[in-house]
């Protein structure tokens, strides 16, 4: 039954890439992988998250980032606003020319004047200002944030991260 329900989404991811013009750069064994983080629940992606911080951070002093009470909400909170202060163009950069858009968030926070998920860890989009707290409220912020790192890790490009975020959060 595993292999059998690996097989259906390494397809539904590959033909997600395929059917929306995305040329899948990912070899089989990383769309595998992909659709595993894609269906993990948010105890396993901030766990795994959380890991690949360590490994790729293994010194790292949090606490010199300042992050306020709201961040230490929970794991999957502070696990998140660690990929802010470490990844930012992954999630996105702010800019005068308004093409700052790198990884919309699916809240539908762009009401609130956000140009992409970088603006719900941190205030107007800039890293290193201040920070919002619009993400430790929202469990789909703090979840891309994960999945994006994750991916990226994988070696997803940023079409492929795009695409499995529109599978996982669009309504």
């Amino acid at each position: 039954m595993l292999f059998f329900k690996r097989i259906v989404s390494l397809t539904i991811v590959q033909v997600l890439l395929i059917a929306t013009g995305y040329a899948v750069a990912m070899d089989e064994q990383q769309v595998v992988r992909f659709a595993q983080l894609l269906a993990m629940d948010m105890p396993q992606l901030t766990s795994t998250a959380e890991k690949l911080l360590e490994q790729k951070y293994p010194d790292e002093d949090w606490d010199q980032y300042g992050f306020p009470s709201f961040v230490y909400t929970s794991d999957s909170v502070e696990t998140g606003y660690r990929v802010a202060v470490k990844e930012p163009r992954l999630l996105g950069e702010a800019n005068v020319s308004g093409k700052e858009t790198v990884i919309p968030c699916y809240c539908f926070c762009d009401a609130m004047g956000h140009n992409n998920l970088l603006y719900c860890f941190w205030k107007d989009g800039i890293p290193g200002g201040e920070f919002d707290d619009h993400a430790s409220n929202c469990n789909i912020c703090y979840g891309q944030a994960m999945l994006a790192f994750l991916w990226s890790d994988l070696g997803a490009t940023h079409e492929e991260i795009i695409t499995g975020m529109e599978k996982k959060y669009s309504r």
